[in-house]
C-alpha cells in the first residue's frame, strides 16, 4: 500500500537554555570519525492519547525537546571540521505531518518505502554540513502518532539514540505530571583521550556492495523470528548461543547462499559479516552506559569458500569467536586499527547492527509505551535486528540488492525458521 503524507509545518527547535562557555564545542573521537557518514533512523508508533488533545501533545513534545537539547547540546550544533562539533545552538529540524490513513492500516502493510515517508529527510545523505538531528511528528487519521527520527551517526550509536529518546521522553512525562527529574549534564563526554582522533574519513553506506553496486537497486524486507523459531535455531547450532548470535548467523548463511547463487562463485573467495561491539563496559575504566557518542568497535567474522560447504554451526562459532576477546578479556585501545575498512574485490561484506535489549519499548512520553518501534530505512547489504514488541522474538530488517533478495525469498530452508505472521498485531 501507499500512504499520503501531508507536510503541515517545519520549524527549528533550539535548546531551552543556551550552551555555557564550557560547552561551546564537542570533540569527535576516532570512533566518531570512523562511523558511517549517514543518519540512523527510528520510527516510534503510539496509540491515540485519550487524556490530552493533539495540540497539547505536540506542544509538550516541542517544549520537552527544547529542554532535552539543553542537556545534549551537541545535537543542536553543527560539525565544524573533521574533529569538532560546534555547539552553537543552531537547533534541530522538526516537521509536523498529517498521514491520511489509520495507523493500524500502515502497521498491517509494512514496507520500508512507507516508513521512509514518516522520516523528515533522506537518511542516506551526507551529514557533514547539515543538521545532526531531524524529527517528524506524524499524526494519523485515527489519532495515533508516529515519531520519525534521523540522527547523525557521526556522534551517536545505538545506545546513544536510546539515551536521547529516553531523556526526551522522561522530560516530557515529568512535565505532564509536574514532577522534577534529575538528568546528568555529562551525557556527552570527551572521549578523545581514550580514542584520539586521527586523519581518517568516514565511509559511505554504499561502500561494501562492490563497484558494480555503488548505487544498487535495493530490496528491503522484514522477517520475524518468534521464540519457537529461535529455540529451533539454538538446537540447530548445537552449542550455547544468544538469540542475536543464532539469528545473525542464520541470516548470514542465507545471504551467503543467495550471493553465491547469483554470482556463481565468480571470483568471490571470502564472505564477511561486520558486528558492532559496545565498548562502554569493556574499556578500563568503564564508561556509563548512557554516555553519548560512538563507543563501538567493529569486529569481523569471515567464511572462505575454500573451507567447504556452508555450515550453520561453523558460522555461529565464527561469530562467537570474533567477539570472544572483546567480551572475555576486555578491550585494549592500543590494538585499535585506525584504518577505515575498504572492500577487497574478492570478498562480499554484510554489515550488521543489533538494537536488541535497548529500551525502545520503554520510551513513554506520558501516553504509554510504543505500539511498535522500528528502523525507518535500511542500507544495502545490511541486516538490523530489533526485539519484537513482546520482547520474546527478533525482527530482522534486511537490505540486499534485488537479485540477491529474489534468490533468498525462494530459499525454502530460510522460511522454515521465519514466522509466517509478519504483522505486528
Amino acid at each position: 500500500m501507499d500512504i499520503k503524507v501531508e507536510i503541515i509545518s517545519k520549524e527549528t527547535i533550539k535548546p531551552f537554555s543556551p550552551s555555557s562557555k564550557s560547552h561551546k564545542s564537542h570533540k569527535l573521537s576516532l570512533l566518531d570519525q570512523k562511523a558511517p557518514n549517514c543518519y540512523t533512523t527510528f520510527v516510534l508508533f503510539y496509540n491515540k492519547n485519550s487524556s490530552s488533545d493533539l495540540e497539547n501533545v505536540i506542544d509538550s513534545l516541542k517544549v520537552s525537546l527544547s529542554k532535552t537539547l539543553s542537556y545534549l547540546n551537541p545535537l543542536a550544533g553543527r560539525v565544524k571540521d573533521g574533529i569538532t562539533v560546534e555547539c552553537n545552538d543552531q537547533g534541530v529540524d522538526l516537521t509536523r505531518a498529517n498521514v491520511h490513513e489509520d495507523m493500524s492500516n500502515v502497521l498491517m502493510n509494512l514496507k520500508i518505502q512507507v516508513l521512509r515517508k514518516l522520516l523528515p529527510m533522506n537518511p542516506l545523505t551526507r551529514s557533514d554540513d547539515n543538521v545532526l538531528l531531524a524529527l517528524q511528528i506524524n499524526c494519523f487519521a485515527c489519532g495515533g502518532i508516529a515519531i520519525g527520527v534521523c540522527i547523525s551517526h557521526l556522534i551517536t550509536d545505538g545506545s546513544s539514540i536510546a539515551t536521547f529518546l529516553k531523556t526526551w521522553a522522561s522530560i516530557s512525562q515529568s512535565r505532564a505530571e509536574n514532577d522534577n527529574i534529575t538528568i546528568s549534564d555529562k551525557l556527552f563526554m570527551d572521549c578523545t583521550s581514550i580514542f584520539p582522533p586521527k586523519k581518517v574519513h568516514s565511509f559511505s553506506v554504499f561502500q561494501f556492495g562492490g563497484k558494480d553496486q555503488l548505487q544498487p537497486k535495493m530490496a528491503a524486507r522484514r522477517f520475524v523470528f518468534d521464540e519457537s523459531n529461535i529455540l529451533a535455531l539454538n538446537t540447530k547450532a548445537e552449542r550455547s548461543t544468544s538469540q542475536v548470535e543464532a539469528v545473525l548467523a542464520f541470516v548470514w548463511e542465507s545471504v551467503i547462499a543467495a550471493m553465491q547463487k547469483r554470482s556463481n562463485n565468480n571470483g568471490i573467495k571470502n564472505y564477511v559479516i561486520r558486528i558492532p561491539i559496545d565498548l562502554r563496559r569493556r574499556i578500563q575504566p568503564p564508561l556509563p552506559q548512557q554516555t553519548m557518542g560512538n563507543i563501538i568497535h567493529m569486529v569481523e567474522a569471515n567464511w572462505e569458500v575454500s573451507e567447504g560447504p556452508l555450515d550453520y554451526k561453523l558460522l555461529v562459532k565464527k561469530i562467537q569467536d570474533s567477539i570472544k576477546n572483546v567480551t572475555k578479556h576486555g578491550y585494549d585501545v592500543k590494538n585499535m586499527d585506525d584504518r577505515v575498512r575498504t572492500l577487497n574485490k574478492e570478498e562480499r561484506i554484510l554489515g550488521s547492527t543489533s538494537f536488541c535489549k535497548f529500551p525502545f519499548y520503554d520510551i513513554d512520553f506520558g501516553w504509554g509505551r510504543p505500539k511498535w518501534a522500528s528502523v525507518g530505512s535500511i542500507a544495502p547489504n545490511l541486516v538490523v535486528l530489533m526485539d519484537t514488541s513482546d520482547g520474546k522474538g527478533i525482527e530482522v530488517w534486511l537490505g540486499l540488492v534485488e537479485e540477491d533478495m529474489a534468490i533468498l525469498e525462494k530459499n525454502q530452508e530460510f522460511f522454515k525458521f521465519v514466522s509466517l505472521s509478519q504483522s505486528i498485531f
